[in-house]
């Protein structure tokens, strides 16, 4: 006779933590599943910010969030594009934008149309034709107040780190989660997985499930000898550094990532500040030099004090070992290089809620949960490790050996298929979508040989009618929308008048 899982604890901290204990509270705490957490001590600094992409709504929905209320608290701003600057010596910065995925309905995508005017000699750029890269050169944001359009984008988010973790811990406390605040003193593991946990002061916690969410350190996973896969030839960055710096004024609708000698810098702005996230590789630009070129590459002065923290990219072999789930950087770390990190626990929490086990003491779904957040990691890493691979900064050390490199077969067969054809050969659990790698992969420079042919199937003029119209309707949808900071306003309206 199977035993139900009646109590949860979650041991971590930060936006991990929270939202795993606020969705599991939400999703089964009315069928008397107990949750409780262990909060340890943050490791988030002040200048800290979570970049998310348009799933972040989902997320904050999923946890019972209102956006006004998450964009007020967080000092919120929304973002339609990442524009990458100086991956290439020469080539002009390109932008990836937050598109809402078409359907081709069996027809050749709108792409494969723009590589046939291009080669007849269209001059209007890929991007322009991307309606979330077009109103992030125009710093604007969809409305829900205006009509839909022939093409649909939705925004990112750029959110105060410290303020975001504490509205999750209010929500948290008013949805039951029991919360202690404590320090590990030590982990008791067994032939069934973790037994209980003992504070330092002395008090011991239990649970019939456990879930990781300490972050690096893995404290509950690694006590259950779940092995460590590193990625750094592919993501070979060691370092993140975080500052702050002013408020951009208008407030653009992009992060502007910018590569220099050892590594890239993001600059994400807020409603109240900028701030500032480098990667890099230590043995390649050490901190002190990394911090002083920080301020010369991304063009903003710091406010104060920059924080450096080691890191490696990477991992867990088996994420649900026993009766414990790793989740956030205790099972998967991917460099903050495009807003994925919160996407990361999304993901988990959602797969973790699905595969819920439904017998405490054999606990079958753990190998379910290990494929699915393998495969989504894989695709996520071949994204970020794209950005490395393709990139044309020369006769530098770094850039040199991270593009010479032989990267992942899954990556290296999506750039030779897009290199022959402009075909992206998507596969199961993938994240960005078809429009994501094209604007990444043509953005780099990877100019496709070849078209669909299906494309030809359209006479001249109803090819050229079709590049018009799409143009047209991004050009009208883009000057319906409000600027960032009237969307703000319109936002903060509405919140009042509730």
């Amino acid at each position: 006779m199977s035993r139900r899982v009646s109590s949860v604890l979650v041991v971590g901290r930060d936006a991990a933590a929270f939202v795993a204990a606020l969705a599991i509270c939400r999703s089964l705490g009315r069928t008397g599943v107990r949750v409780q957490l262990l909060e340890l001590p943050s490791l988030l600094k002040p200048v800290d910010v979570y970049a998310g992409l348009p799933a972040l709504h989902g997320l904050n929905r999923m946890l019972g969030l209102e956006e006004a209320d998450v964009l007020a608290a967080c000092a919120g701003v929304p973002v339609m594009a990442q524009r990458f600057s100086n991956w290439g010596r020469g080539r002009r910065p390109f932008l990836i934008g937050y598109d809402t995925p078409a359907t081709s309905g069996g027809n050749a995508g709108f792409f494969q149309y723009w590589l046939k005017a291009k080669g007849e000699g269209l001059r209007v750029e890929l991007e322009d034709f991307s309606l979330a890269a077009a109103a992030a050169k125009q710093g604007r944001v969809p409305s829900d107040h205006l009509p839909a359009g022939p093409v649909s984008a939705a925004p990112g988010y750029h959110l105060d780190a410290s303020s975001y973790v504490a509205l999750l811990r209010r929500a948290a406390l008013q949805e039951g989660v029991e919360i202690v605040s404590g320090t590990i003193g030590a982990v008791s593991a067994g032939d069934h997985g973790i037994e209980q946990i003992a504070l330092k002061d002395g008090r011991r916690m239990g649970a019939d499930l456990y879930v990781d969410a300490t972050g690096a350190d893995a404290t509950l996973i690694g006590a259950l000898g779940s092995d460590f896969t590193s990625w750094a030839e592919w993501l070979p960055c060691d370092r993140i550094l975080a500052a702050s710096g002013k408020k951009l004024s208008p407030l653009p609708a992009f992060s502007e990532i910018s590569a220099f000698k050892g590594g890239w810098v993001g600059l994400h702005p807020l409603q109240d500040r900028t701030a500032l996230v480098a990667c890099y590789a230590s043995r390649d630009c050490p901190d002190a030099e990394t911090s002083e070129l920080l301020p010369i590459v991304a063009g903003i002065a710091l406010d104060q004090d920059a924080f450096v923290t080691p890191f490696r990219t990477g991992i867990r072999q088996r994420p649900w070992v026993a009766n414990c789930v790793a989740l956030g950087d205790s099972a998967v770390a991917l460099e903050p290089l495009s807003a994925v990190q919160l996407h990361l626990i999304h993901l988990a929490v959602s797969h973790l809620i699905t595969l819920f086990p439904a017998d405490a003491g054999n606990m079958m779904e753990a190998v379910a949960y290990t494929r699915l957040m393998h495969s989504h990691a894989v695709n996520l890493r071949d994204f970020q490790a794209a950005h490395y691979k393709l990139n044309r900064r020369y006769d530098e050390p770094f850039w040199d050996r991270v593009r010479q490199a032989a990267g992942p077969e899954s990556l290296e067969e999506k750039i030779r298929l897009f290199a022959a054809r402009g075909m992206i050969p998507l596969r199961e659990d993938e994240t960005f979508q078809e429009e994501s790698w094209t604007a990444l992969l043509a953005g780099h420079g990877v100019a496709p040989r070849g078209y669909d042919p299906r494309v030809d199937l359209l006479s001249q003029q109803q090819h050229m009618e079709t590049i018009q119209q799409r143009l047209r309707a991004i050009g009208d949808q883009v000057r319906a929308m409000p600027t960032v900071e009237a969307s703000l306003a319109g936002v903060a309206a509405r919140q009042d008048s509730a």
